[in-house]
Order: structure tokens, then C-alpha cells, then sequence
């Protein structure tokens, strides 16, 4: 009886509890290929007859001269037992043949390591997992932060923290734009021609002189209040190498800010108004990897013989972003659901990638889709193995929208490259280092995209205190 009964209560549950089976979409999706980026992910789409296939992985990846490259930041750490000292690199990795190449290298935490050496010269330097004294005296840090890939043009941001006995600690943060096929950091001229430089030049300066005086209104009546705003804002000035690219309003602009340095800045720099730049040649063949911007979805056009939009549909608190796919007649398939904002697509459909970028990408996402806690550096060049079968997606039929992964073989490559993600379970990494200034600060009419600054503790790199206490 006691048998029958759980027999019972057993096929109840399974009978009750099993999914249904959803409708069959009256027509596939139409065919198409894409990479989507959002703020901690890479994520791989592929529609056609057979269904939506997508992967993902924790990826940042940029294409220029006809290649991919992944972009990644490593830890500098040249730490002591009695000094904390951790700076940051930026490389970039062909996807093709594993090569690592340094594009930004900071200059302040070397430096400060030489002349405490000199200074020290019984102190020994730390091995990568040795813990050094719990709060030293000496402490610099040095932090990095990408802000947007535009073409071969990468912005960034970059904070320092110093703190030496016998001297007061200091800040500073400042932004620029490198160009990742030289690694050289670029001034306004060198990336626009000379006319619209010197157009975006003059009108950053005049943003800057409005922002001044917005500053010095906003130290209140207050005289002594206004003599130290006014002792402050005297010592800034308008610097034409800080700056990163944006997209506004569906348009290539430049932004300005004010880099601040001194023991009372804070961590933040001041942006200012950005500039809408156009006329770049650069510009007009990655322009349409980035969206055209409507009330509270995104749009990415493709003209091709298939006919199909990208849409990113952004919920009511602008924390989600629903994806899909949509053709000429506006029949829609749905994707997945990412975290927002999703910052711009690379197409690798018309004309097609080849095979040997196919299997690059699907090292790169195989290789991402296992870095977790411990990854470390590795010398010496690396040693891809080849993947046993074919690279591997998650498939969905086209009336079955969820989410999964895609398995991956296990690899005794190891890449040549420093790099960390914690917590790297899932599709989505809190590895994130892109961040979109969209041009809606207030939250209004398209919903509130900004993206908060990223805690700093969200780094690659030594598990030591990436600030001083």
C-alpha cells in the first residue's frame, strides 16, 4: 500500500511538474552571425534554419586589420614584505597565433619599487603567493580601467594611490586613448584630422571654462568656502591628452574632463560635455557596431541580403537587456536576456570569417570559459592544442529561449598572459572592465543606462589590498 501510494504521488509530481513543450515559431530565424559585448561578457550568436545557437564567455575582445584580439589586464606586482606596490598592464592577444603584446605599461609603481629598493636594500620582493605585512607603510597602488573599444582605439581610465612614510598620500586620476596596433597613447590630432581637432580642442576648452564657473557658483555664499573652491579650481586646467571616445546619440563624440592630482582629489575624474566628432574615415567602417539609440531599446541595423536587426530591449531599471533577433516583416526571436548595457556587436557574417578565425574564437571562448581563481602567470609562448571535434554552441530551436553553455574540452594550452576572474561559474563574468557614458545621465525617457563606476576590488590580479587602508 505504502509502495502504491508513492508510486502514485510519484507520477503525479512528474506528471504535473514536467514543461510543456512551446509552440513551434511559424518561420526560422533568418540567418546570421555575430559577436554581442556587454560589460563582463562575449557573447557568440549564430540564427539560421536550425535555431538560435549562442555561447558565452568572459571576454573582451577587439578586431582591427582584419584579426581578433583578446584584450586583458594583468597585475604588476612588485610588493615587499614592509611595502604594498601592485600596478597594472594592458595587453592585447592575437587570437590567432597566442601572441601577447604590451599596449600600456604603468610607469608610477615601478618607479616608487626602484627607489624604495635603493632605499631598502636588505628588503626582499615578494613571490607571487607570498602575503606581505598586513597594513605596510608604504603602500601604492596603480588601477586601470577600460571605458570603450572604438575600432583599433581603446579608452581607458587610470587611478594611482600613494602613501610613503614621512609624506602625505596623494591621488590621482586621469583618462586617455591608446591605439592598440602601436600602443602609443593618442592626442586629440592624431586620431582626427586637423581641422576637427582643433574644432574639438576649442570647444573642450570652452566646456571646461562653463564646468569652472559651474563649480565656483556651486561653492555657495559662503567667503571662506568660496576662497578654497576658488584656491582648488585655480590649480586645474584643461588638458587636451585627457579625454576618451563615446558614442552619443548614435554619433562618435569626444569627452573631455579634468584630471585632478593632490591629497584631498577624489576618485573620480570631472567629465565634461562631450564633443560630437565626425568625418573620421576609421569612424565610418566600425560604425555599425554600434547602436542606433531609441526610447528604451537599442537597434543594430544589418543590410544584408537577409535583412535582420539586432534589438536590445532594456527592462525599467536598465540593469537587464532582453536580446533578439527581428526581420523585415518585424517577427521577433528572442535570444536570451544579458546584463546591461550591451556596448557594441562584431559581424562575422557578409563577408564571412574564415576558418582559421573560427577556430581562433573558438579557442579563445573554449580557453575563457575555464578562467577562474587560481590562473596565474604562465611563461613561455603558448601551446594551443587543437579541439578534438568541432567548436560546440548551445542550441535552441527557435521557440526555446533559455540559457545554457555550450560544453568545452579540457585544454593543457596555457596562454601567455596574467589574468584572473573571480567568481568565473556562468555565462556572465563579474570580470568587467567596459564601461558606456551614455548621453541620458537623468534616468529619463530611455531608462537609466549609466554605468556606476566598478568597484575597485573587481580586478585580476594578487589577492592583496588593491587600496591602501
Amino acid at each position: 500500500m505504502v509502495r502504491t501510494s508513492a508510486g502514485c504521488a510519484l507520477f503525479l509530481l512528474v506528471g504535473c511538474g514536467a514543461p510543456q513543450r512551446p509552440a513551434v515559431m511559424a518561420s526560422p530565424p533568418p540567418a546570421a552571425e555575430f559577436l554581442v559585448a556587454t560589460l563582463d561578457s562575449t557573447f557568440w550568436v549564430r540564427s539560421g534554419p536550425a535555431g538560435i545557437r549562442f555561447r558565452g564567455a568572459p571576454l573582451t575582445v577587439a578586431t582591427f586589420g582584419g584579426r581578433f584580439y583578446e584584450i586583458f589586464l594583468a597585475d604588476d606586482d612588485r610588493s615587499f614584505d614592509e611595502a604594498l606596490l601592485v600596478g597594472q598592464r594592458i595587453y592585447r592577444r592575437d587570437l590567432m597565433d597566442g601572441d601577447s603584446s604590451l599596449v600600456f605599461e604603468d610607469s608610477v609603481i615601478p618607479r616608487i619599487a626602484r627607489e624604495y629598493a635603493r632605499a631598502h636594500p636588505t628588503a626582499r620582493p615578494l613571490e607571487p603567493d607570498e602575503e606581505g605585512a598586513e597594513d605596510p607603510e608604504t603602500q601604492a597602488t596603480a588601477e586601470l580601467e577600460i571605458i570603450g573599444l572604438h575600432g583599433p582605439y581603446l579608452s581607458y581610465e587610470y587611478h594611482v594611490d600613494v602613501a610613503v612614510p614621512g609624506g602625505e598620500p596623494w591621488h590621482t586620476t586621469r583618462r586617455g586613448v591608446l591605439d592598440l596596433r602601436s600602443g602609443r597613447t593618442m592626442r586629440v590630432r592624431d586620431i582626427f584630422a586637423d581641422s576637427v581637432a582643433t574644432r574639438l580642442a576649442r570647444q573642450g576648452r570652452q566646456a571646461f571654462r562653463i564646468a569652472i564657473d559651474s563649480l565656483r557658483i556651486a561653492s555657495g555664499p559662503d567667503a571662506e568656502v568660496s576662497r578654497r573652491a576658488s584656491l582648488a579650481l585655480g590649480q586645474l586646467s584643461f588638458d587636451d591628452r585627457s579625454f576618451v571616445l563615446t558614442v552619443v546619440d548614435s554619433q562618435l563624440a569626444v569627452e573631455f574632463d579634468i584630471p585632478e592630482r593632490g591629497p584631498a582629489v577624489s576618485d573620480d575624474v570631472l567629465p565634461l560635455t562631450p564633443v560630437p566628432a565626425s568625418g573620421s574615415r576609421w569612424w565610418s567602417e566600425v560604425r555599425n557596431r554600434f547602436p542606433l539609440s531609441e526610447d528604451d531599446l537599442d537597434r543594430w541595423r544589418r543590410v544584408t541580403e537577409a535583412g535582420y536587426d539586432v534589438v536590445a530591449r532594456y527592462d525599467s531599471t536598465g540593469e537587464r537587456a532582453r536580446l533578439t533577433i527581428t526581420d523585415s516583416s518585424l517577427q521577433e526571436w528572442q535570444i536570451m536576456n544579458v546584463a546591461a548595457p550591451v556596448l557594441h556587436t562584431f559581424w562575422l557574417d557578409h563577408p564571412a570569417i574564415d576558418s582559421v578565425q573560427r577556430r581562433a574564437l573558438g579557442r579563445a571562448f573554449d580557453a575563457a570559459s575555464l578562467y577562474d581563481e587560481t590562473t596565474r602567470t604562465v611563461r613561455g609562448p603558448p601551446r594551443w592544442h587543437a579541439p578534438s571535434r568541432s567548436i560546440s554552441f548551445a542550441f535552441f530551436p527557435p521557440s526555446a529561449h533559455r540559457h545554457a553553455l555550450a560544453s568545452t574540452e579540457d585544454r593543457q594550452g596555457e596562454p601567455t598572459r596574467v589574468l584572473r576572474a573571480h567568481d568565473a561559474w556562468g555565462r556572465e563574468q563579474p570580470r568587467a572592465h567596459l564601461r558606456r557614458r551614455h548621453s541620458l545621465h537623468d534616468g529619463q525617457d530611455r531608462g537609466d543606462r549609466r554605468v556606476p563606476a566598478f568597484a575597485r576590488q573587481r580586478r585580476h590580479g594578487v589577492d592583496r589590498p588593491g587600496r591602501f587602508s
